[in-house]
């Protein structure tokens, strides 16, 4: 039987035809990505060496938290595999890529992904045909095709009215890091029928993890939210809070 001391089990809601868990592990800091402060220690915990990485995600696992917002490199693919191995669980991945959606079903073989998106690096230096083109062998594979943005405004305005596409992942918090221009953003996705998941939601690290999580999950247009951690004790802070707020937003709407 699977352990589950801390209920980390998150509201799953369905929006547009699409279902998907209010709250995702990130993997932003097992790929010791440049925004971090901590980024180097990053790389030689998780990135220069195998384990780390599998025994947060396996933690979360076996406490109810199975949804993973994977980055597509061999990296993270070998850990959230050997996390299922270790947990008994089946995770569900949202993978984020930038070689292409058959690549991304191939690398996490064999769980298959929910849902592939086109990763920034190509969302926002792709034209219009080319998400298109993303979006048609997405679907071919039998998964949800969506695109992630650094350029919220001016991709989203450029995906606009593109068929096909079912989710949008942009950067947004409190402090406007990384996207300045959050309002205005919103305004633009209301107009598309996506699913609206939030990243960078305490600022790389940089912001105050309690007002951060709280201020997203109060966020009526915010579909989901994907939050790094670096450790199980971050994992267990970060997550109970998260998946707290998601149950009472759920309460609150019936």
């Amino acid at each position: 039987m699977v352990e589950m001391e801390v209920d980390l089990r998150p509201p799953v809601v369905e929006k547009f035809g699409v279902k998907i868990s209010r709250v995702m592990v990130g993997t932003s800091p097992f790929i010791a990505a440049g925004q971090f402060e901590k980024s180097h220690q990053y790389y030689l915990e998780f990135v220069a060496r195998r384990g780390a990485v599998a025994e947060i995600l396996s933690w979360c696992f076996k406490r109810g938290l199975s949804w993973v917002q994977a980055i597509d490199v061999d990296s993270v693919a070998h850990e959230v595999k050997a996390a299922r191995e270790m947990s008994k669980v089946d995770p569900v991945l949202v993978v984020s890529t930038w070689d292409g959606p058959r690549e991304a079903v191939e690398r996490f073989k064999p769980i298959k992904p929910l849902m592939v998106l086109a990763h920034a690096m190509i969302t926002d230096s792709a034209s219009k045909d080319e998400i298109k083109s993303f979006i048609e062998e997405a679907e071919g594979l039998g998964v949800i095709p969506g695109v992630v943005t650094h350029s919220p405004l001016k991709s989203i305005r450029k995906v606009k009215g593109v068929e096909g596409l079912r989710a949008v992942m942009i950067p947004m918090n409190y402090a406007g890091l990384y996207n300045t221009n959050v309002e205005e953003t919103m305004r633009e996705l209301r107009g598309m029928n996506v699913v609206v998941i939030a990243k960078k939601v305490l600022g790389a690290g940089r912001l105050e993890v309690s007002r951060a999580i709280s201020w997203v999950m109060e966020r009526p247009d915010v579909d989901s939210v994907a939050i790094g951690v670096a450790s199980i004790r971050e994992a267990e802070e970060t997550f109970s809070l998260a998946c707290k707020l998601a149950w009472r937003r759920a309460s609150s709407q019936g």
